[in-house]
């Protein structure tokens, strides 16, 4: 694994420890994947004591990334992504976050992630195209 201690991601707003309004992810390597695990609160809420998509979206973003960050060494940044929603993920249920490489050519990663609910169910799925930065 590589040494990522010389970036400051502390205010990373789904991962930093110090941003007072972030999501504060604790994300692990476990295998071939990026893992982390989230209850969304009230204050995460869309419609109907669900969660809200944008969130979703960023926990899927930030897993992915992160894998390749903690991998590599280097932050890699979303050039693409797409998201497929399959089911609502309640307010106060603990999720499964994971995101792996699937394919790599020079500053070019791409990704997968995946949602799982507590019950086992995917709640959302996604790929994305990380470039290291310059």
């Amino acid at each position: 694994m590589a040494d990522i201690s010389a970036y400051e991601n502390s205010w990373c707003f789904a991962c930093g420890e110090d941003n007072p309004i972030g999501l504060k992810l604790k994300m692990k390597i476990d295998g071939d994947r990026c893992v982390a695990y989230f209850t969304p609160e009230k204050k995460h809420e869309s419609y109907g004591d669900r969660m809200h998509g944008g969130l979703v979206s960023t926990l899927l973003d930030e897993v992915m990334g992160d894998y390749v960050f903690r991998t590599v060494g280097q932050p890699a940044y979303t050039a693409d992504i797409n998201i497929r929603f399959r089911s609502s993920i309640p307010i106060g249920e603990t999720i499964k976050i994971e995101g792996w490489v699937t394919k790599h050519r020079g500053r070019l990663y791409v990704t997968e992630g995946r949602i799982t609910k507590a019950d086992g169910n995917v709640a959302a799925e996604a790929t994305a195209k990380m470039m290291l930065g310059r």
